[in-house]
């Protein structure tokens, strides 16, 4: 466990993230680096008839290799979520006593269409990833590319890019990469967080881009655990029908336990309904 208190993000940075919609952090976990990608070779070995081969318009239907709840495979990726880096991201975008909500590993073959992460999200909570590249990436070579302020839905410029951007050729005149946005470059050991909201893409893919992601949201007030519950259960079927893995579950630390109740809850109120698989733990 690390005994180290969490990172707490300066006004600054807070207010760059509420404006602009993403973050990063550079080198905070370049210690770690190397480890992250011996534990991504090992989980992608070890695991590997769990990888979903999930092809989307939004990847150019080209193969995009997922391993669901990643960093729950693993002791040492699952401590990321008391480390001082992850920890205080979370605790300082998204309150103390925030929701951790998933995670998974990536490994993408090709670009990323113009899109927000709506997916397993409900927009009166804030939703965020923190994105762990492997590879050095540039706008030559698959670097995030994002749209600032497209995150902030209800304001005019972000409805009108939700209406227009992804048939950006037809709408615009312009190809992806002519689309007004800023490319952010990073190396294994950056941070980069994003909310799910925001408008985002990747293009010049050369090889594979190994990357896998932290999820976190707001917590729910208990009058939406139903709403809650309707996103757990969307996610069960790719997930086997648990929504974190069992081991993760029964050896939790106390730290973060806190930070998982309230989507076991979610979870035993679809086995109350019918509407899950067996108990976690």
């Amino acid at each position: 466990m690390n005994s180290c208190p969490p990172l707490a993000l300066t006004r600054q940075q807070k207010n760059f993230f509420d404006t602009f919609g993403y973050l990063v952090l550079p080198g905070l976990l370049k210690d770690s680096a190397a480890a992250f990608t011996a534990a991504f070779e090992r989980l992608y070995a070890k695991d590997d008839k769990e990888i979903i081969d999930w092809r989307h318009e939004a990847h150019y239907m080209k193969s995009r290799r997922v391993l669901l709840q990643f960093i729950e495979r693993e002791p040492a990726l699952t401590a990321l979520l008391e480390h001082p880096v992850i920890d205080g991201i979370f605790r300082s975008l998204l309150g103390e006593d925030y929701l951790y909500r998933a995670s998974e590993g990536n490994i993408f073959t090709g670009d990323t269409y113009w899109h927000s992460d709506l997916y397993g999200a409900h927009f009166k909570y804030r939703h965020i990833k923190i994105l762990l590249y492997l590879e050095p990436l540039d706008e030559d070579s698959g670097a995030f590319r994002a749209i600032p302020g497209s995150h902030l839905f209800g304001d005019k410029f972000a409805n009108l890019l939700e209406r227009y951007v992804w048939k950006h050729e037809e709408n615009y005149g312009l190809e992806k990469d002519e689309v007004p946005c800023v490319t952010i470059p990073t190396q294994p050991g950056d941070a980069l967080v994003f909310d799910y909201r925001l408008k985002h893409a990747t293009s010049h893919t050369r090889q594979n881009r190994r990357m896998f992601s932290i999820c976190a949201s707001e917590r729910f007030a208990d009058e939406d655990l139903p709403v809650l519950a309707k996103l757990v259960n969307d996610y069960l079927p790719a997930s086997g029908g648990q929504v974190f893995q069992p081991d993760f579950v029964a050896q939790v630390s106390d730290r973060i336990r806190p930070h998982i109740e309230q989507s076991l809850q979610a979870f035993a109120l679809l086995q109350a309904e019918g509407k899950a698989g067996k108990p976690l733990a």
